[in-house]
């Protein structure tokens, strides 16, 4: 079996990921979906997202929920440094597994769009769950069937797309309540990505703005997809996952 070749996550987040995930379609409704998630399932106290890039996300994340405390983590030092220039709890870096420590605990973790990136996503699952509070809410989101894998999966690094229900049955392994399990993107998403899938990551951010037309196109197709997430079926090329941590752990 021929070794993967890790992308360079400093120059994507400088370039192609930076801009894709300000104004980009599939972004922008996985976003949007998170926090209809939180919204349902309960969002107070310490919130941190892991993987979280340069932060696109934590503004929106802070106006729908400015009770919030946030922090970050980000393992591309190009990112790290433009998380710290935010008005953040915290700022972390390093590995997301079994090596992780950081200095709290968290009500609210988000890990979005990272965990097949990770060879070992037991250990990152593991590390996610350790640094939740008792009770605290997991909120998760992976690409979904082999059968969608395209040369974008590539380029960015993923390892693996996921079953319909296994990252589900990965959380529950570990002690957790399933709240959420859902298949989403049939048919619209699943289109879309297979169509990103003939671009390069640089392509594809190009394609997401520039011009008002595009501007608006992205936003009429992000609105689009963001409907399509209150559908789940098994053919769904996107899974989100909300997981409780019990309220009280061990004997």
């Amino acid at each position: 079996m021929t070794a993967r070749t890790a992308p360079d996550y400093d120059a994507l987040w400088r370039g192609p990921w930076k801009d894709a995930a300000a104004r980009g379609p599939g972004f922008r409704s996985r976003y949007a979906t998170l926090l209809r998630l939180m919204g349902k399932h309960g969002a107070a106290g310490r919130f941190i997202e892991m993987g979280a890039g340069t932060g696109a996300f934590l503004p929106i994340v802070q106006r729908r929920f400015p009770w919030l405390e946030l922090s970050a983590h980000e393992r591309a030092d190009a990112a790290r440094e433009e998380l710290a220039r935010r008005d953040l709890a915290g700022v972390y870096g390093g590995s997301l597994d079994e090596t992780l420590q950081l200095d709290r605990a968290f009500d609210v973790v988000v890990c979005s769009e990272v965990l097949e990136h990770i060879e070992d996503h037991d250990a990152a699952l593991d590390a996610l769950v350790r640094h939740l509070r008792p009770g605290g809410r997991l909120y998760l989101s992976v690409p979904q069937r082999q059968s969608l894998w395209t040369q974008v999966d590539d380029a960015v690094g993923h390892v693996r797309r996921y079953r319909s229900g296994e990252l589900a049955d990965m959380c529950r392994a570990r002690g957790l309540e399933v709240l959420d399990d859902l298949s989403t993107g049939f048919p619209l998403y699943n289109v879309y990505y297979r169509a990103l899938g003939r671009k390069s990551p640089e392509e594809t951010a190009q394609a997401a703005g520039g011009s008002a037309a595009a501007s608006v196109l992205s936003g009429v197709l992000a609105a689009a997809l963001t409907a399509e997430t209150r559908l789940s079926t098994p053919l769904g090329g996107r899974g989100f996952v909300v997981a409780r941590s019990p309220y009280r752990r061990g004997p």
